[in-house]
């Protein structure tokens, strides 16, 4: 019987598919639900700031938190102490189930990162994944500014816990492959790839703008797993548009430590992850494959240019598949 057990940020995991960051895992009857179902892992749904001031009812009449009680807040240093349901939730399923929790945190205030991030260490989470988003908009900031805050926030992080840190990362970034290892560089324990946040969209009747939720990419998170993979010292997560075991087996096969998983969960329920599970584990008898890392990596870009003399040989295999895929499809 092939051994689903895999290793993810230095926890150990009974296999690799991660139920990510959603209204799923929110609450601690969700949290035991994807352990019931045979999930690896969970990341709890992501502690927003902005949310967490409107959950605490300071937001003004209009739905729009007033400046100034936000900065009264700040200076005060009461947004200091996250949620206390949250740190309650994560002490009740730590004794229910024993899989790892891994918290999840998007701020905008940087002195928040780490306080949110050590408490959350305190109540028994087993990692952090730093969700950060930081649209580049600005005509006047360089990509290297973007760069800088992603590695400012994880090295605040880095220095207020022990746990392993997970960043999140946007793929509106001006080189994901240098941004990736310049995070492994300060200490981040993986990569997760990627965030899918609202897309605009424009009411051509109404004549207004309005947001719509994103949708995961499952080729695009399975370029770059592949692309760094192997290439960057710490793990490599997928996340974004898995539909089936075949999908879990590709990202796996382009370096992926571990699978994140939610869309999937809404349309064919819990069940699902066990259906996965025996599907990767029939695929791994198949083709002679006694744990996960007999096949991990094995056809990420890291492997394609072993396989050739040097890296110039290996764009060059990419380039012509490219050209190749693209003279069929005309």
């Amino acid at each position: 019987m092939a051994d689903l057990a895999t290793s993810y940020m230095g926890l150990k995991l009974r296999n690799p598919i991660i139920v990510s960051s959603s209204d799923l895992t929110k609450t601690t009857e969700g949290i035991i639900r994807c352990y019931d179902a045979g999930a690896g892992a969970v990341v709890l749904k992501s502690l927003f700031e902005e949310q967490f001031l409107i959950r605490e009812n300071i937001e003004g009449e209009d739905g729009i938190i007033y400046p100034e009680a936000l900065d009264y807040l700040r200076r005060g240093g009461l947004l200091e102490y996250a949620p206390e349901k949250i740190c309650q939730m994560i002490e009740e399923a730590k004794k229910e189930i024993n899989i790892p929790i891994i918290a999840s945190i998007n701020c905008q205030s940087p002195r928040l990162w780490p306080s949110y991030a050590r408490q959350f260490e305190e109540a028994g989470a087993d990692g952090l994944e730093l969700n950060i988003y930081f649209l580049p908009i600005s005509l006047d900031s360089p990509g290297a500014e973007y760069e800088e805050y992603h590695l400012k926030i994880l090295e605040e992080v880095k220095k207020a816990v022990s746990i392993p840190v997970a960043v999140k990362l946007m793929s509106q970034l001006t080189s994901i492959p240098y941004l990736g290892y310049k995070l492994a560089r300060a200490g981040c324990d993986a990569l997760v790839l990627f965030n899918w946040f609202v897309e605009p969209d424009i009411d051509v009747k109404n004549l207004k703008t309005r947001n719509i939720i994103g949708k995961g990419n499952f080729y695009q998170s399975l370029r770059w797993v592949a692309l760094l993979a192997g290439r960057v010292d710490c793990d490599v997560a997928s996340s974004g548009g898995v539909r089936k075991a075949e999908d879990v087996i590709k990202q796996i096969l382009a370096g992926a430590s571990a699978v994140q998983v939610c869309t999937i969960l809404y349309e064919q329920k819990f069940e699902v992850i066990k259906n996965i599970l025996s599907e990767v584990e029939a695929w791994m008898e198949k083709h002679k494959n006694a744990t996960i890392d007999d096949f991990k990596g094995e056809l990420s870009f890291k492997m394609q240019e072993l396989t050739f003399k040097g890296v110039g040989e290996a764009d060059a295999y990419f380039r012509a598949q490219y050209l190749k895929a693209y003279s069929r499809a005309k």
